[in-house]
């Protein structure tokens, strides 16, 4: 995943009106979801969908 998806995607969030916290939107900036992705996965870090970790568990969509 490229650095520009994410940051196009929390845009997006703060656009909807879904991203209001200054406090959450300087965190989602500095850290993306992707360190927490099993590899196969990372390319899909900026998708607004929850994602597969393994063991039948999922990662949250970025604001679930």
């Amino acid at each position: 995943m490229k650095r520009q998806a994410w940051l196009e995607l929390i845009k997006r969030l703060v656009g909807q009106g879904i991203l209001r916290s200054p406090q959450v939107i300087q965190a989602l900036r500095r850290v993306s979801r992707v360190p927490f992705l099993p590899e196969s996965v990372q390319s899909y870090g900026a998708v607004d969908s929850p994602l597969p970790i393994g063991s039948g568990q999922t990662i949250s969509a970025p604001l679930d």
